[in-house]
């Protein structure tokens, strides 16, 4: 999970930056820092809450299919900002 943060993160502030406009870049950076930084603090909560109640494998694949999901409306966003 360590490593697959490290990659997203830094790939979806870059995708970002270049879709933003300039004027609007500041608010637009810090309002995904907010919402990474709740992301760290209330994942781990979640996936607590999901792995004591059914279990830590079901816990860690909703995790990942937020991800999925998350990461697939993000490209179908930038699909249609391109054309």
């Amino acid at each position: 999970m360590g490593i697959g943060t490290g990659l997203v993160t830094p790939l979806g502030f870059a995708a970002l930056s270049t879709t933003t406009p300039t004027s609007r870049l500041g608010q637009t950076m810090g309002a995904a820092e907010v919402g990474r930084e709740l992301g760290d603090a209330g994942g781990p909560l979640l996936v607590g809450t999901i792995a004591g109640v059914a279990g830590l494998g079901l816990g860690i694949g909703l995790l990942g299919l937020g991800g999925t999901l998350l990461l697939t409306a993000m490209a179908t966003s930038w699909r249609r900002q391109a054309t």
